[in-house]
């Protein structure tokens, strides 16, 4: 009786169970499908990669013979790096000389300098030296007078007591000769000051016309010292000018056929500088997508002939986008945030671009869809892939 009665339950049981499991994957899928939130992405209508490249077209700086040259298709050049060398062998003989004549200005102004800082503390020395000369002069004569007005007073006293005949005619006459002996000294001291004062003016005027002739000469020789350094840095520019260098870091993308002992003019064409830039990513896009894609916005990116299971994506960032459309297509241009190994830097590399616009349920998706389906028929170029197993694999993979 207690096994049928297990048995019993048991097949109830089961029954349940495949009841119950139904249920429950329904009541799963229905959570995901209300609840979960995936990617939208946009995918772009065709895309390649791009690099930025610079192309400098060198040309010959003057007329001259060819001496010397590295001129190699496709090599590897740096920035100033010697390419094409001229005849030049005029132009260095005349830089030589020409720093010869500008050092031998150097000397001539620094001995011209030197005699004019001498005169200057000479005028200056000289005018201390022509003052006390001057005091002294002066300091002598005020003496010499003080003793010509003694001898006066004396003279004239000697005068009136001589008319009385109180003194004697030899002293009467001595006193005469100190009166004139003073005089002789009151003269004799006025004209030393005098010739202090005219000879201290002398020197001064000699000295300060030898400090503008110094003047002058400085000021000649500095204009000469400049006509002398431009003129060496004209002729330096030109000797520069006949070696060609590499105007930036690149390859040689065209040279012409030039060799050691070929005459080439000015302008001739020499070679071609193709200097390398960052890659980047230029996607083109359905109008729908103007007004969801925005700069700053991931990306990605798979390369055709290159499997997304082998090789990865390239990630990406939306850096700019077309204000418009051109010929049904929108422009936009992503930076390349890494570039998965074993995937080679080329130009025009083409894949497809999906941009991440916003999140979603699967609810929202599917009437998203729904409404799209009513108000009119699917776009050849669906707007939004969400994240599933077929949109995770591009189909360019192998």
């Amino acid at each position: 009786m207690f096994p049928r009665t297990l048995r019993t339950l048991l097949r109830r049981q089961g029954r349940l169970a495949l009841w119950l499991l139904p249920v429950g994957l329904i009541a799963v899928w229905g959570s995901w499908f209300l609840l979960a939130r995936v990617t939208v992405y946009e995918r772009s209508v065709q895309a390649r990669l791009e690099l930025h490249r610079e192309v400098y077209a060198i040309d010959a700086p003057a007329d001259g013979r060819v001496v010397g040259t590295q001129l190699e298709l496709h090599r590897s050049v740096h920035a100033g790096d010697v390419l094409v060398e001229l005849e030049h062998d005029q132009q260095a003989r005349q830089v030589a000389e020409a720093e010869a004549v500008l050092q031998g200005l150097g000397p001539q102004l620094e001995a011209a300098r030197a005699e004019l800082e001498a005169e200057q503390s000479g005028l200056v020395e000289q005018k201390g030296q022509g003052a006390a000369g001057v005091e002294e002069a002066q300091a002598r004569l005020t003496d010499a007078e003080a003793v010509a007005r003694r001898a006066r007073k004396e003279a004239a006293s000697f005068e009136q007591l001589w008319q009385r005949g109180v003194v004697s005619e030899m002293e009467w006459s001595r006193v005469r000769t100190e009166l004139e002996r003073s005089l002789a000294a009151e003269q004799a001291a006025r004209a030393s000051l005098m010739r202090v004062r005219s000879e201290g003016t002398m020197q001064s005027t000699d000295r300060r016309t030898r400090i503008a002739a110094l003047l002058g000469e400085i000021a000649r020789l500095e204009a000469e010292e400049g006509v002398a350094r431009a003129n060496l840095e004209r002729l330096r520019e030109e000797l520069d000018r006949r070696v060609v260098r590499a105007p930036a870091e690149g390859i040689l993308g065209e040279t012409s056929s030039i060799r050691v002992g070929t005459q080439v003019k000015a302008g001739d064409p020499i070679a071609t500088v193709v200097a390398g830039g960052p890659v980047r990513i230029v996607a083109q896009f359905s109008p729908e997508a103007l007004g969801r894609i925005r700069a700053g916005q991931s990306a990605r990116m798979q390369l055709e002939g290159f499997s997304w299971t082998e090789f990865g994506m390239l990630e990406a960032t939306v850096v700019a986008v077309a204000s418009e459309a051109r010929e049904g297509l929108v422009r936009v241009e992503l930076s390349v945030d890494e570039l998965p190994a074993g995937i080679p830097l080329e130009h025009g590399l083409p894949g497809n671009v999906d941009i991440s616009v916003g999140r979603s349920t699967p609810l929202q998706l599917v009437l998203r869809a729904m409404g799209q389906g009513l108000d009119g028929p699917a776009r050849q170029h669906p707007r939004a892939l969400p994240v599933t197993a077929e949109t995770a694999a591009p189909k360019g993979g192998s």
